[in-house]
């Protein structure tokens, strides 16, 4: 698997400024990008549907979604985050981060959508050989981010808020994620960023 823009075509997709990868090629690379530990109602996504409009099929008062987005891709100039730092936290924590250019990353993308817009949901990640590096939960960095989002998905977002909480675990041999989201009418949201082995 190549790690470099060689193979970039004269019809290659391009994020400007931000990703000179082909996107579908990119997406296809996911075999580099590891699949995370998921356990508390997480569930893994393989084929995530054509929309994530608000009522679509990942629709659950039981679960949340998680897929592999983007990578190995480069970043070719600095992508902003709103956590870098390990805690616990709510969503409305912004510590305006960035991811500086020239690192290889993985996305991993975190859905929540209840059926009857009350309650929780919950879910937690692990990753064993990836570090994450980044979390992207607010309304601004989740659309400038968008150029890592699943190629064939048309996504809509709804930030993560200030009633839903993230803990974020950075130990050797334990670079986790923890989450549970509180629902309105709306989507629940988390981008997760990981340094590629």
């Amino acid at each position: 698997m190549l790690k470099t823009g060689a193979a970039l075509s004269a019809t290659a997709w391009v994020a400007p400024s931000v990703l000179s990868l082909d996107r579908a090629a990119a997406a296809s690379a996911s075999e580099d990008c590891e699949q995370p530990a998921l356990s508390n109602g997480a569930v893994w996504e393989d084929n995530p549907p054509a929309s994530l409009a608000e009522g679509g099929p990942l629709d659950s008062n039981t679960n949340t979604f998680v897929w592999h987005e983007q990578g190995p891709v480069e970043l070719t100039q600095a992508l902003d985050v709103d956590r870098v730092t390990a805690g616990n936290f709510s969503g409305s924590s912004n510590e305006n981060q960035q991811i500086a250019a020239g690192t290889w990353i993985c996305s991993y993308f975190v859905h929540g959508d209840r059926l009857d817009d009350g309650g929780t949901l919950t879910g937690a990640m692990t990753f064993s050989n990836q570090n994450i590096i980044g979390l992207i939960y607010r309304n601004g960095t989740m659309n400038a981010s968008s150029f890592l989002e699943r190629s064939g998905v048309t996504y809509e977002y709804g930030p993560m808020e200030g009633n839903d909480n993230m803990s974020l675990t950075l130990t050797p041999g334990a670079h986790a994620l923890s989450w549970s989201m509180r629902f309105g009418p709306h989507l629940d949201q988390i981008r997760v960023i990981t340094s590629c082995p």
